[in-house]
């Protein structure tokens, strides 16, 4: 099994790492390296010289307990010492199960290396392209950096503030895990504090994520996703806050949706201040007829002005014929208006409405106190009323969901290839998470992303709905 050890230094430059190969014999382990890098050259001592893979740093080796030590960085010297090299037994844990496993021990760090942490957080935002010279954060335009500057000085604060809370960590590990009859390929990153320090308090106060309109995925949905935009902390919140104002300031004149246009801006910044930025769409179906209906709302706090500035807009700019086909206030449901529009349909590139009802297809929207709900089908309002009495529920950060057989369903509706979409997906009949991230707080801070292998990469190989159908192999161990 190899092991790896990592040693920080105040100065990110210097840091060092290990990495420990069980070996059976030293002559056959130089041989091999020989073989892939170039001959080590004898320094005595035990000690090798490796080509290394960056002319600014050394590569060196040495022999112990059968076990091949290579060190790395721009001083490692010290790191291969007797004294200080580690024991390979004392880097893993035997009943460790994961297919990789990283641990950070935080009673390591120097006091030094906590003074430093700032020096790291300047050393990937470097290493990201925030903050450098020239065309600004990302290598965007000078009005875009205005517009992302504050948003980027959100997450440094937040960064510096997590790297001197983490001096009060115990432990973090990151995990790789494959579920092989699930197919779920995981990666979960955990942190853990010591006792009454701000750490442990932080990560015991950590809320179970939730999602205002997470009951909007049904069972009869064939594909959707919801999220939570994360806004989960004071610095992320006050950054988007004023890179919103940013971009409504840099917004250019929009004639008579000036009005309408500020008070999105105004009712966004609102809403990023709330912290609950949720969003979710799916699509369910098929009913008797065949038909699907769509379902979506995005998170606003007070839709009220918004309301009245999008009709404003609408009666004072849309075509006479396109006013017609809106019916304000249609239905109802307590104080909430929902507001019907009837689209064109006919077929062409741009319809939409065939999966949907085709000629009986409608829109219903409706302007919440929490947020803006769409719906479209061929009977939308009774699926608004559901929609707008949805309650809010703990939810993963995200999650994307999919039902295979619904899918090709829908697709076939639509007059594309369902049996491609079976190729790609598989036939199952419920519905799957085909990509999620969680956090979690409690003892121990814990994040997990999560692919399926089943779903997610074998649809993004199936290239398109015009491969041939040997295109995506099946699993080893899945059923054909």
């Amino acid at each position: 099994m190899q092991s790896s050890n990592v040693t920080l230094a105040p100065k990110p430059e210097d840091i060092v790492a290990v990495v420990a190969f069980p070996v059976t014999n030293e002559k056959d382990f130089l041989a091999l390296c020989e073989r892939f890098g170039g001959a080590p050259k004898d320094l005595g001592k035990g000690i090798y010289e490796l080509p290394p893979l960056d002319p600014r740093h050394k590569a060196l080796m040495r022999f112990s307990e059968q076990y091949a030590y290579i060190a790395y960085g721009h001083k490692p010297e010290a790191a291969l010492d007797a004294k200080t090299l580690v024991a390979a037994n004392k880097l893993y844990d035997p009943a460790e199960q994961a297919i990789f496993t990283g641990k950070f021990h935080f009673d390591r760090l120097t006091p030094d290396v906590v003074k430093a942490l700032p020096a790291y957080v300047e050393a990937l935002k470097k290493a990201l392209g925030l903050g450098g010279e020239g065309r600004g954060p990302l290598g965007i335009g000078q009005q875009e950096t205005a517009i992302f500057a504050p948003l980027v000085e959100g997450v440094e604060k937040m960064l510096t503030r997590y790297a001197f809370l983490l001096s009060g960590g115990e432990t973090a590990a990151v995990r790789l895990n494959l579920d092989v009859p699930t197919g779920e390929l995981s990666v979960e990153a955990t942190v853990k504090g010591k006792p009454n320090t701000l750490l442990s308090t932080a990560i015991a106060a950590h809320k179970p994520t939730g999602n205002k309109f997470g009951g909007l995925l049904t069972p009869d949905t064939a594909a959707g996703f919801k999220t939570r935009l994360p806004f989960f902390n004071e610095e992320l919140k006050t950054g988007t806050v004023k890179a919103l104002e940013e971009g409504q300031k840099a917004v250019g004149p929009v004639g008579n949706a000036k009005d309408l246009v500020d008070e999105l801006f105004k009712g966004l910044i609102r809403t990023a201040k709330t912290g609950e930025a949720d969003v979710v769409g799916g699509v369910r179906g098929p009913d008797k007829d065949g038909d699907f209906t769509l379902v979506a709302a995005v998170a606003f706090d007070d839709t009220a002005a918004l309301e009245k500035e999008f009709k404003k807009f609408v009666e004072a700019d849309a075509p006479p014929d396109e006013q017609e086909r809106f019916k304000w206030s249609a239905d109802k449901l307590g104080k909430v208006n929902i507001h019907t529009y009837k689209p064109r349909g006919g077929g062409g590139f741009l319809d939409f409405t065939k999966p949907f009802g085709d000629d009986k297809c409608a829109v219903a929207f409706a302007f919440a106190p929490t947020g803006v709900f769409v719906v479209v089908g061929p009977d939308p309002v009774p699926v608004m009323k559901g929609a707008l009495a949805v309650k809010p529920a703990d939810a993963p950060v995200l999650d994307v969901l999919v039902n295979p057989a619904r899918v090709k369903k829908l697709v076939e509706k639509t007059g594309g290839p369902g049996d491609n979409v079976e190729r790609a997906l598989g036939k199952e009949d419920k519905l799957l998470s085909a990509m999620s991230l969680t956090v979690s707080g409690g003892k121990e801070l814990k994040v997990r992303y999560a692919i399926n292998l089943r779903l997610l990469p074998r649809a993004l190989a199936a290239d398109g709905f015009d491969g041939d159908k040997s295109a995506v192999e099946p699993i080893p161990g899945e059923k054909k």
